[in-house]
């Protein structure tokens, strides 16, 4: 299915304003997601806020169902969240409150762990006597799985891992890290904060028991937006910090009840307006569908690849199957410095940093690259006017 590449900028009110390669920090929203949230704060307006979240109470349950449809799970163990990084606190301190770290143990992570999720670990390890160890790769970036077998054993507390970092295109088979760790009853988070949007999520063939994201990236929803699925098996013995009468029952005055599955992460007060409008951006891009999203981004950001490096340009993406993010550097040229004078140029794009994915970025001696990462939105022309512009940069003949 080929997208009209035409209708989707006439859908995005931003295209006539910036050429936006910042996807992978925070998507241009199509028309129908602004209106939906607007639509919903005027109705606050009219009528009260409890009153307007009761009236639309069946939209929320869309949100729901619309990303469940989008990660092949239920809607029941999906919760609605603030941001990735809210969602996978969640649920890792819903397992630390139920005792699951008390005896120690090790966590495994992956190369391209994110700073957030990082440090929560940082924490339980000074709390729980915590060990944290580094999954190896092989020389050509994939995991290396008999490192991964002799790692998983009875002491193997959590593995986390992330399918797209924020800081590069490669795209890990975190496939193969579910199909062990869920034989063995071990724990699996999957960070898909940026594969969600642009790339297909089968989450049971993922196997992975825990995942997150949010909806400013590749889905194209409103700041102030994520998501949480947990696996039922996994919901039904976790404790999650900050509960309250949308999460909990209580039962006397010594005691309460969670609320089963994904219900025991939600929290009564969240931004319902943007939640309405992430439902709406994720309807809008199953109904594209997501193999078309993937493959107009794969060609786009092939393209892009290609031209850099013409340019002269070095790319920092890793190998393997490469997803949207494009990260790169120019010789003497300062990342920073390269960002404002595209930005200049009216182009977004953004820079990324060793202090948000440190394991990866100082193993390759990377303090930061410039990140261009586009969507179905932009066009051929607006790579090459990216690429010209990187071009000129070596010669300082900006324009």
């Amino acid at each position: 299915m080929s997208l009209d590449v035409a209708q989707l900028r006439a859908d995005t009110p931003g295209c006539e304003e910036i050429i936006h390669l910042n996807n992978a920090g925070a998507a241009l929203s199509p028309r129908s997601v602004t209106n939906a949230v607007t639509d919903h704060l005027r109705l606050e307006s009219q009528l009260g806020g409890y009153e307007a979240a009761e009236a639309a109470a069946d939209k929320l349950m869309h949100t729901r169902s619309s990303i469940a449809q989008l990660l092949c799970v239920d809607a029941a163990d999906i919760a609605l969240t603030h941001s990735d990084t809210s969602a996978w606190t969640k649920a890792f301190w819903g397992l630390a409150l139920a005792g699951w770290f008390s005896s120690g143990g090790t966590v495994l992570v992956d190369s391209g762990v994110y700073n957030s999720h990082y440090f929560a670990l940082l924490q339980a390890q000074q709390l729980f006597n915590l060990k944290i160890e580094l999954m190896q790769l092989n020389e050509d970036g994939s995991l290396n799985l008999e490192d991964l077998d002799s790692r998983l054993d009875p002491s193997t507390k959590m593995v986390t891992a992330t399918h797209v970092g924020t800081h590069k295109g490669a795209v890990s088979d975190v496939a193969q890290i579910g199909a062990r760790t869920r034989t063995l009853g071990i724990p699996f988070f999957l960070d898909a904060c940026q594969s969600a949007g642009q790339l297909p999520l089968t989450l049971s063939g993922i196997q992975c028991d825990v995942a997150t994201g949010t909806g400013r990236k590749f889905l194209r929803g409103p700041r102030g937006t994520g998501w949480l699925f947990v696996r039922e098996e996994w919901a039904e013995r976790m404790q999650p910090p900050g509960i309250d009468g949308s999460s909990a029952t209580w039962t006397s005055l010594s005691s309460f009840e969670l609320l089963p599955r994904a219900e025991r992460f939600q929290e009564f007060e969240y931004p319902i307006a943007a939640q309405i409008g992430l439902g709406v951006a994720v309807s809008y891009a199953l109904e594209l569908g997501i193999e078309a999203i993937a493959t107009r981004i794969s060609g786009l950001s092939a393209n892009l690849r290609t031209g850099l490096q013409q340019a002269g340009a070095k790319i920092h993406d890793g190998p393997g199957p490469q997803s949207g993010i494009v990260s790169f550097t120019l010789p003497n040229v300062d990342c920073d410095y390269l960002a404002g004078q595209l930005k200049l140029a009216g182009i977004n794009v953004s820079v990324t940093r060793a202090a948000w994915t440190r394991f990866d970025m100082d193993e390759r001696g990377l303090e930061a690259a410039v990140r261009a990462s586009p969507h179905v939105y932009n066009t051929e022309a607006e790579i090459d006017y990216l690429v010209n512009h990187v071009a000129a940069s070596l010669n300082c003949e900006w324009s």
